[in-house]
C-alpha cells in the first residue's frame, strides 16, 4: 500500500478537489491538485486513493527550461506522454541503455523504475504523465500549493525539501550524474 492518511501534509492542503476515493468525478479544464515546482505546473488528475492504490496521473505544463536535475525513483514506473509540445528526455540504467530523445506532440517514453532520467523542456509543452500510486503527490512535497492555469514564476524548494520529498516518494537526486550525449 503507497497511499498515505488524509492528514497527510501532501495531501491535506487539498482535501476536496479529488474524491479521495474510488468513484467517478469529472474534473474542467485546469481543475484538479496544482503545484509549482521549479518553473512547471503540475496537476494532479487522479492519486491512489481514486485509483485503489493502482497509479496516479498528472499534466505538467511548462515553457522553455533548464534540464531537471538527474534522479531516479526506486519504486515507481512513470511515463511521458507529449500532448503538446516538446520536450527532451536522458534515460541511463547506469549499465548498457543511455539515450536523449526529443519527445514532440504525440510521443511517448516510459522509464521504468531505478532508471536514471532527467528531462528539458524545449519550448511551452504539456505532458501527460501516470505513475505507480502514491508518487504523484511528489509534486506537492517539493513544490508550492498554487490556483495557476498556465505556469508561471519560480518555486526552487530548498534541499532539505527536496532530500525529505525524495525520501518519503522513493527518489534520489543524483545532481552530479553525467548522462552520454
Amino acid at each position: 500500500m503507497t497511499t498515505f492518511p488524509a492528514d497527510d501534509p501532501d495531501k491535506a492542503a487539498f482535501t476536496g478537489i479529488l474524491p479521495a476515493a474510488p468513484k467517478p468525478y469529472v474534473l474542467g479544464n485546469g481543475e484538479g491538485e496544482k503545484s509549482l515546482v521549479f518553473d512547471q505546473l503540475f496537476t494532479i488528475l487522479a492519486s491512489g486513493d481514486e485509483t485503489d492504490d493502482q497509479y496516479g496521473c498528472w499534466t505538467m505544463k511548462a515553457r522553455l527550461g533548464d534540464r531537471i536535475p538527474a534522479h531516479r525513483h526506486f519504486k515507481t514506473h512513470e511515463f511521458f506522454y507529449v500532448v503538446d509540445g516538446e520536450i527532451t528526455v536522458w534515460m541511463d540504467d547506469e549499465s548498457d541503455y543511455h539515450s536523449r530523445t526529443t519527445l514532440v506532440t504525440g510521443d511517448f517514453a516510459f522509464v521504468p523504475a531505478n532508471i536514471v532520467h532527467a528531462f528539458k523542456i524545449e519550448n511551452t509543452t504539456t505532458v501527460f504523465g501516470a505513475g505507480t500510486a502514491g508518487f504523484e503527490r511528489f509534486f506537492h512535497a517539493i513544490g508550492q500549493p498554487t490556483d495557476l492555469t498556465e505556469p508561471q514564476g519560480v518555486y526552487i524548494p530548498d534541499f532539505p525539501v527536496m532530500r525529505a520529498a525524495g525520501e518519503k516518494y522513493w527518489t534520489q537526486f543524483m545532481p552530479e550524474f553525467q548522462f552520454r550525449d
